[in-house]
């Protein structure tokens, strides 16, 4: 593997940019969290972001020009945009609960994100243009860690049943959920480019393992 940073302090939430030649991720070297970018070729990087409290979640927007963040610097976590060209950053959510854990929509024009400002984590929707948030699950006491298909369509997630997690597919279009699979502490769902796999951590035993369930293939929208 070749090492992009070393050091003694935890590095975390690593996001590629589209093109595939920048990373963004949060280091704590400077004895809190801050997001920094850098140029995988010249080894280039550059602070975005150094707030008081929590400095989350970077994910790059399809054109590559903005980010979408978590900064706790206003109160409670929060997302945020950030330009990346001017450097202005408009916050997006107000809320007193925890909203957390953006993911773009292929679009563009939209963000999915996680909140409990219902009471329990559920995905919510963020539209740039109106501002509007509309809830997204509903099925079960707890949908997280969103992940969209390049269909724009099929989201994968973290959903709760019986208290266990697992990995499930929800549709954008149906508001159908499927549970893909049966282990209890699944995590961390990671979308193939061409929507076939979920790739997923989880644990068998005293064992960490990263499992591939078929995704799309049998869904309504993709070919068997």
């Amino acid at each position: 593997p070749i090492v992009l940073l070393e050091g003694r302090d935890p590095i975390l939430a690593p996001a590629w940019s589209p093109d595939g030649a920048e990373v963004a991720y949060v280091s704590f070297e400077t004895s809190r969290p801050a997001i920094y970018r850098q140029n995988l070729r010249t080894g280039e990087r550059e602070q975005l972001t150094n707030f008081k409290g929590l400095n989350n979640s970077p994910t790059w927007s399809p054109d590559g020009n903005s980010m979408a963040l978590v900064l706790s610097k206003d109160g409670n976590p929060d997302i945020y945009l950030l330009n990346l060209k001017s450097r202005a950053l408009t916050r997006l959510t107000r809320h007193f609960a925890i909203d957390t854990e953006p993911t773009w929509m292929p679009d563009g024009k939209s963000l999915l994100f996680t909140s409990d400002r219902g009471g329990r984590p559920q995905i919510y929707r963020y539209d740039l243009r109106t501002q509007k948030i509309e809830r997204v699950t509903f099925e079960g006491p707890y949908n997280a860690r969103a992940r969209v298909a390049q269909d724009g369509r099929n989201v994968a997630l973290v959903h709760q049943r019986n208290g266990r997690y697992h990995i499930a597919v929800f549709d954008l279009v149906t508001d159908r959920l499927t549970v893909l699979t049966e282990t209890s502490l699944d995590e961390s769902p990671s979308i193939a480019p061409n929507g076939s796999i979920v790739l997923y951590a989880t644990k068998r035993g005293e064992d960490s393992i990263l499992g591939a369930v078929a995704a799309f293939r049998s869904l309504p929208g993709h070919p068997t």
